[in-house]
């Protein structure tokens, strides 16, 4: 019966090992960069994939002024698709891309309309999941 307590106690423990270890590269990060006017473009720091093709997660605390900008997540495997008009506390998910596999390095594209005649300031958080 001992042994049988102690293989159940070094599966629980083995198993909760792996699953926090899974999740270890899924921490929301911070970005801030300017987006150039005149459909410009700014860009996030990488984050590397966990999950492939999993969607993301974004929080937008600023968007300068009263404007609005697109992302979307990008990666020399492939692009996802845009996220359009994010504002000034939006929280919402980023398209994920079945190219992105786990392992690879991704980041953040933000583009503003050709009408936008300013650079505009964004910032929040992130995770590519």
């Amino acid at each position: 019966m001992k042994k049988i307590l102690k293989f159940g106690v070094l599966g629980v423990a083995i198993f909760m090992l792996c699953s926090f270890s899974a999740y270890a590269g899924e921490t929301a990060t911070a970005y801030s960069t300017t987006v150039g006017r005149l459909n410009g473009s700014g860009y996030s720091d990488y984050q590397t994939k966990t999950i492939s093709g999993a969607n993301g997660w974004i929080y937008s605390t600023v968007v300068g002024g009263k404007y609005e900008v697109d992302v979307r997540m990008i990666s020399s495997q492939g692009n996802g698709t845009w996220l359009r008009d994010l504002n000034d506390g939006t929280s919402a998910s980023l398209p994920g891309y079945y190219k992105q596999v786990a392992g690879t390095k991704v980041r953040l594209q933000f583009s503003n309309d050709i009408t936008t005649p300013v650079n505009v300031h964004v910032s929040g958080t992130w995770v590519s999941y």
